[in-house]
């Protein structure tokens, strides 16, 4: 299976001082979401339904680990060539609905089904809404 040993080095990129996503704790930074990759489709042997993602999440190895995330907000976010709104960056909203096999990838459902090409990249799972 996929091991989170090589998701340094896929998502190796420069750091900037000041993300919104991070919250200033004393001196060091606080992330506030759980890091994914996006691994494929939900899929049978000779098609695939591009409606379900399947989503790995860094730390996240079994299917017991899986039960705190249903329910998460996932965002995938990527940059597009204009600008809307002032950025180019762009997101894709989600949010896990299941477990897919044993070894803590989950399903996931988006707003608008993702891209091929998000195959791969980052996905960020938020913290919220909260089930506790």
């Amino acid at each position: 299976g996929f091991r989170f040993s090589s998701f340094r080095t896929l998502t190796r990129r420069r750091r900037r001082s000041k993300h919104l996503h991070y919250f200033k704790m004393g001196q060091e930074h606080v992330r506030l979401y759980v890091k994914g990759l996006m691994l494929g489709f939900k899929r049978a042997k000779s098609d695939q339904k591009p409606i379900t993602s399947l989503i790995q999440l860094q730390d996240v190895n079994s299917k017991d680990d899986v039960e705190f995330y249903l329910g998460k907000k996932l965002a995938y976010i990527y940059k597009a060539k204009t600008k809307k709104m002032g950025s180019n960056y762009r997101c894709i909203w989600g949010k896990v609905t299941r477990a897919h096999g044993n070894s803590g990838v989950v399903r996931a459902q988006f707003r608008k089904n993702l891209p091929a090409k998000a195959m791969g990249a980052k996905v960020r799972c938020m913290l919220y809404p909260s089930r506790v």
